[in-house]
């Protein structure tokens, strides 16, 4: 099902730059983001409690690396192979603790 709006340009820059760094700069990210908004929106306007990705023993794969790399700067792949592993090393021994 689609929906299409017209956001205000300001509105709709913000709003990418945010889901992008959040999802990933790859398809898919600005529909995530947009029913990740919805899903929220519609959650606190009925009452009901927002449904999370999480399981009960903690945070999953892909939620550990939502986000990682937003501050990764565009490098070679190699070097961005490199550079996520100490980013999932890191944020696995932060869980551990």
């Amino acid at each position: 099902m689609a929906i299409k709006v017209e956001l205000d340009e300001n509105l709709e820059k913000e709003f990418r730059e945010l889901a992008m760094k959040k999802f990933g700069y790859s398809k898919g990210s600005i529909k995530k983001a947009t029913e990740t908004a919805i899903r929220e929106w519609t959650a606190v306007e009925t009452g009901r409690k927002v449904a999370t990705s999480q399981s009960k023993k903690g945070k999953s794969g892909v939620d550990l690396l939502t986000g990682l790399l937003k501050d990764v700067k565009h490098r070679t792949s190699v070097e961005e192979q490199h550079e996520i592993r100490k980013l999932w090393t890191k944020s696995a021994e932060e869980l551990k603790h």
